[in-house]
Protein backbone atom coordinates (compact mmCIF):
# COMPACT_ATOMS: atom_id res chain seq x y z
CA UNK A 1 0.00 0.00 0.00
CA UNK A 2 1.24 3.45 -0.59
CA UNK A 3 0.29 5.01 2.09
CA UNK A 4 1.62 2.45 4.71
CA UNK A 5 5.04 2.71 2.52
CA UNK A 6 4.46 7.05 2.75
CA UNK A 7 3.93 6.22 6.77
CA UNK A 8 6.63 3.41 6.66
CA UNK A 9 9.10 6.16 5.46
CA UNK A 10 8.02 9.31 8.16
CA UNK A 11 8.20 6.97 10.75
CA UNK A 12 12.08 5.80 10.24
CA UNK A 13 13.14 9.35 9.28
CA UNK A 14 15.68 11.03 11.57
CA UNK A 15 13.68 13.68 13.15
CA UNK A 16 16.47 14.87 15.24
CA UNK A 17 16.04 18.25 14.11
CA UNK A 18 12.33 18.23 14.91
CA UNK A 19 10.91 20.09 17.60
CA UNK A 20 7.27 17.97 17.06
CA UNK A 21 5.93 15.76 14.44
CA UNK A 22 2.28 16.50 13.08
CA UNK A 23 0.12 14.04 10.89
CA UNK A 24 -3.16 15.56 9.47
CA UNK A 25 -5.77 12.97 7.61
CA UNK A 26 -8.65 14.51 5.49
CA UNK A 27 -10.44 11.72 4.59
CA UNK A 28 -13.53 9.44 4.98
CA UNK A 29 -13.30 6.93 7.93
CA UNK A 30 -15.36 4.78 10.43
CA UNK A 31 -15.14 3.74 14.49
CA UNK A 32 -11.52 3.44 14.99
CA UNK A 33 -10.15 3.58 11.28
CA UNK A 34 -9.63 6.00 8.35
CA UNK A 35 -9.63 5.27 4.49
CA UNK A 36 -6.86 6.40 2.55
CA UNK A 37 -6.69 6.17 -1.16
CA UNK A 38 -5.36 2.30 -1.12
CA UNK A 39 -7.71 1.19 1.20
CA UNK A 40 -8.82 0.98 5.23
CA UNK A 41 -5.82 1.74 7.80
CA UNK A 42 -6.47 1.12 11.95
CA UNK A 43 -5.93 4.78 13.17
CA UNK A 44 -3.58 2.26 16.01
CA UNK A 45 -1.46 1.28 12.95
CA UNK A 46 -0.43 4.36 11.98
CA UNK A 47 -0.25 5.88 15.69
CA UNK A 48 1.74 2.70 16.54
CA UNK A 49 4.56 3.52 13.87
CA UNK A 50 5.42 7.03 15.74
CA UNK A 51 5.93 5.62 19.43
CA UNK A 52 8.73 5.74 21.09
CA UNK A 53 10.33 2.18 20.84
CA UNK A 54 9.51 2.27 17.29
CA UNK A 55 10.18 5.81 16.00
CA UNK A 56 13.62 6.81 18.70
CA UNK A 57 14.04 10.19 17.44
CA UNK A 58 10.70 11.59 18.40
CA UNK A 59 10.84 10.57 21.81
CA UNK A 60 10.18 13.12 24.22
CA UNK A 61 8.61 15.15 21.51
CA UNK A 62 4.96 15.75 20.60
CA UNK A 63 3.34 13.38 18.22
CA UNK A 64 0.01 15.24 17.02
CA UNK A 65 -2.40 13.63 15.35
CA UNK A 66 -5.43 15.42 13.73
CA UNK A 67 -7.96 13.46 12.09
CA UNK A 68 -10.49 14.81 9.45
CA UNK A 69 -12.78 11.74 9.45
CA UNK A 70 -16.32 10.62 10.01
CA UNK A 71 -16.31 8.22 13.31
CA UNK A 72 -19.31 6.60 12.82
CA UNK A 73 -22.55 7.82 11.33
CA UNK A 74 -24.57 8.79 14.36
CA UNK A 75 -25.66 12.67 13.98
CA UNK A 76 -25.68 15.40 17.34
CA UNK A 77 -28.33 16.29 18.20
CA UNK A 78 -28.86 20.61 19.28
CA UNK A 79 -29.72 20.67 23.24
CA UNK A 80 -30.07 23.84 25.35
CA UNK A 81 -27.66 24.54 28.08
CA UNK A 82 -28.98 25.13 31.79
CA UNK A 83 -27.27 26.71 34.57
CA UNK A 84 -24.69 24.68 36.94
CA UNK A 85 -23.01 26.09 39.66
CA UNK A 86 -19.58 26.16 39.13
CA UNK A 87 -17.15 23.33 41.00
CA UNK A 88 -13.81 24.22 42.71
CA UNK A 89 -12.58 20.90 42.79
CA UNK A 90 -8.84 20.73 41.63
CA UNK A 91 -6.08 18.48 42.29
CA UNK A 92 -2.62 19.38 41.86
CA UNK A 93 -0.89 16.14 41.29
CA UNK A 94 3.48 16.88 41.51
CA UNK A 95 4.98 14.63 39.00
CA UNK A 96 8.31 15.16 39.35
CA UNK A 97 11.33 13.86 36.92
CA UNK A 98 10.57 11.00 34.96
CA UNK A 99 13.60 9.64 33.99
CA UNK A 100 11.91 7.39 31.66
CA UNK A 101 9.11 8.02 29.42
CA UNK A 102 6.40 5.46 28.21
CA UNK A 103 6.58 4.72 24.77
CA UNK A 104 3.50 5.92 24.03
CA UNK A 105 4.14 9.18 25.70
CA UNK A 106 3.77 12.70 23.56
CA UNK A 107 0.93 12.00 21.78
CA UNK A 108 -2.65 14.21 21.32
CA UNK A 109 -5.05 12.99 19.36
CA UNK A 110 -6.91 15.53 17.61
CA UNK A 111 -10.19 14.48 16.24
CA UNK A 112 -13.15 16.38 14.05
CA UNK A 113 -15.68 14.80 16.16
CA UNK A 114 -16.49 12.50 18.88
CA UNK A 115 -16.39 8.63 18.70
CA UNK A 116 -19.63 7.15 16.62
CA UNK A 117 -20.34 10.64 15.08
CA UNK A 118 -20.24 12.06 11.55
CA UNK A 119 -17.98 14.90 10.64
CA UNK A 120 -19.59 18.14 8.59
CA UNK A 121 -17.78 19.77 6.00
CA UNK A 122 -19.62 22.75 3.89
CA UNK A 123 -18.90 21.92 0.39
CA UNK A 124 -17.70 25.21 -0.51
CA UNK A 125 -15.73 26.09 2.54
CA UNK A 126 -14.44 22.54 3.31
CA UNK A 127 -14.58 21.17 7.00
CA UNK A 128 -15.68 22.63 9.95
CA UNK A 129 -13.33 21.35 12.35
CA UNK A 130 -10.44 21.93 9.56
CA UNK A 131 -11.38 25.02 9.24
CA UNK A 132 -11.77 26.35 12.55
CA UNK A 133 -8.53 25.06 13.64
CA UNK A 134 -6.53 26.96 10.96
CA UNK A 135 -8.59 29.96 11.61
CA UNK A 136 -7.76 29.85 15.95
CA UNK A 137 -4.16 27.94 15.30
CA UNK A 138 -3.53 31.39 13.11
CA UNK A 139 -4.91 33.45 15.63
CA UNK A 140 -3.33 32.18 19.13
CA UNK A 141 -0.51 29.68 18.05
CA UNK A 142 2.37 31.93 19.46
CA UNK A 143 -0.03 33.20 22.81
CA UNK A 144 -1.87 29.42 23.91
CA UNK A 145 -0.99 26.39 25.15
CA UNK A 146 -2.15 23.86 22.10
CA UNK A 147 -4.44 22.03 23.95
CA UNK A 148 -5.99 25.56 25.13
CA UNK A 149 -6.63 25.91 20.98
CA UNK A 150 -8.04 23.11 21.03
CA UNK A 151 -10.45 24.00 23.55
CA UNK A 152 -11.45 26.73 21.14
CA UNK A 153 -11.65 24.81 18.57
CA UNK A 154 -14.39 22.80 20.37
CA UNK A 155 -16.08 25.75 21.55
CA UNK A 156 -15.62 26.57 17.92
CA UNK A 157 -17.11 23.95 16.00
CA UNK A 158 -19.67 23.23 18.70
CA UNK A 159 -21.20 26.63 17.62
CA UNK A 160 -22.28 25.55 14.31
CA UNK A 161 -25.11 24.04 13.13
CA UNK A 162 -25.89 22.11 9.45
CA UNK A 163 -28.48 24.93 7.94
CA UNK A 164 -29.53 23.33 4.80
CA UNK A 165 -28.89 19.32 3.54
CA UNK A 166 -30.11 17.33 0.36
CA UNK A 167 -30.95 14.92 3.18
CA UNK A 168 -33.40 16.33 5.79
CA UNK A 169 -32.06 14.40 8.65
CA UNK A 170 -29.19 16.15 8.97
CA UNK A 171 -30.83 19.83 9.33
CA UNK A 172 -30.12 21.41 12.51
CA UNK A 173 -27.46 18.91 13.40
CA UNK A 174 -24.14 20.11 15.25
CA UNK A 175 -20.50 18.31 15.81
CA UNK A 176 -18.60 17.98 18.75
CA UNK A 177 -14.77 17.63 18.10
CA UNK A 178 -12.90 16.06 21.04
CA UNK A 179 -9.10 15.20 21.32
CA UNK A 180 -6.90 13.10 24.07
CA UNK A 181 -4.00 14.17 25.27
CA UNK A 182 -0.55 12.14 26.07
CA UNK A 183 2.03 15.44 25.98
CA UNK A 184 4.09 15.28 29.01
CA UNK A 185 4.75 19.25 28.78
CA UNK A 186 3.00 21.69 27.61
CA UNK A 187 3.40 22.96 23.38
CA UNK A 188 3.40 26.03 22.01
CA UNK A 189 3.79 26.89 18.23
CA UNK A 190 6.76 29.71 18.71
CA UNK A 191 8.88 30.78 16.35
CA UNK A 192 12.41 29.88 17.12
CA UNK A 193 15.43 32.72 17.82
Amino acid sequence: MQTETTLLAAAAANHKDADCFVCIFLSHGGNGHVYAKDGQIDIPEITDLFKGDKCRSLVGKPKIFIWQACRGDKKDDPVTPMSVEDCDDEMDVDAGVLPTLPAGADFIMCYSTAEGFSSFRNSSNGSWYIQDLCKILGRYHSELEFTNILTLVNMEVSSHSVLKSEDLSFTGKKQMPCFASMLTKRLFFRPKK
